[in-house]
């Protein structure tokens, strides 16, 4: 849900009519969308985001107007189980308990910036929001481990961190797919004619540098995948040396087996070893042979690295999926 909340903090901080945030603070049974969901709305309708598949929406935003009015949060709770969700969407799929906290929002929250500071520098928050009485909506950084019974707690943990090593043409599309999920992307290449930002301008950061100019530096994290598509064998084993001592969730390299097992065996003569979070060739099998699908199947293969699934098909597995 990192993409939809940085799409919320935008709209906020950007945002000058009165707004209202709603969001699912627990679920009992069956829910289209997960605790942490959120819905920013005006006075117009929907800005941002979703609770349900659509069955809840309307009413939602009319007690956010409500809210708005009072100026006071207000906490609701949607019973759709059994036979109550045909008469709120149709067969949607919502069949549980939701308790919805909704909230006028002036300016720019605390709670938000806390936020952001927290992903500025690689680091997850852990909040409480209080869900009874008078601190209805408060938020506050847990002291204790144990959640009080009355409140919700939420942990944010920074978005994914993709390094692309190789601004030639064939990335552009990997950082585009890659913004579309909310991840932050920095682009570098030896070359400074390709590490251009006008050539990348969906990315968060476009440096020019040899790899021992520009890796060391890297803050990288266990959610931090990193790319090789410098198409040039001395730069991708130049980066490939500093990047296996790092602490790097994914690292991956685009090329052919081949060229992959020569990288290999060459950093083994000088005494150092691969591990799982090295791929090559880089990407699942999607039958891609266009530079947008080839993006597709990179960034499918370091979602699913990073988050430690096999990238099967769901039907083959026993994940647990939204309804």
């Amino acid at each position: 849900m990192h993409k939809e909340l940085q799409d919320i903090l935008a709209l906020i901080r950007g945002h000058r009519e009165p707004l209202a945030l709603a969001t699912l603070v627990h679920v009992e049974g069956s829910s289209y969308r997960r605790p942490g969901a959120r819905l920013l709305v005006d006075r117009e309708g929907t800005l941002r985001g979703s609770l349900s598949g659509g069955c809840l929406e309307g009413d939602v935003h009319a007690r956010a107007m409500d809210a708005l009015a009072e100026d006071r949060p207000q906490l609701m709770q949607y019973d759709l189980r059994g036979d109550a969700d045909l008469v709120w969407g149709s067969g949607s799929g919502c069949e549980g308990l939701l308790d919805i906290l909704v909230e006028p929002i002036h300016g720019f929250p605390e709670w938000m910036t806390w936020v952001e500071r927290a992903w500025a520098s690689r680091a997850a928050l852990t909040l409480q929001t209080d869900l009874n009485g008078d601190q209805l909506g408060m938020r506050s950084i847990p002291q204790q481990p144990d959640a009080i019974a009355s409140s919700f707690i939420e942990t944010f943990v920074p978005p994914t961190a993709l390094w692309i090593v190789g601004a030639s043409d064939d990335s552009r599309p990997v950082v585009r797919v890659a913004k579309e999920l909310g991840w932050f992307v920095g682009v570098l290449d030896h070359r400074p004619a390709f590490a251009r930002p006008e050539r990348f301008p969906e990315a968060d950061m476009v440096r020019a540098g040899h790899p021992a100019q520009v890796l060391p530096g890297l803050p990288l994290d266990a959610r931090s995948a990193v790319v090789l598509m410098t198409h040039n064998y001395g730069k991708d084993l130049e980066a490939l040396r500093l990047l296996l001592p790092t602490e790097a969730g994914y690292l991956g390299l685009m090329g052919s087996r081949a060229r992959g097992r020569k990288l290999l065996a060459e950093l083994a003569e000088e005494g150092m070893q691969s591990d799982g979070r090295f791929h090559t060739p880089v990407g699942l099998d999607l039958g891609a042979d266009a530079p947008e699908s080839i993006a597709l199947a990179v960034l499918a293969e370091i979602q699913a690295s990073l988050a430690g699934r096999s990238g099967r098909a769901l039907r083959e597995t026993a994940a647990s999926v939204q309804p």
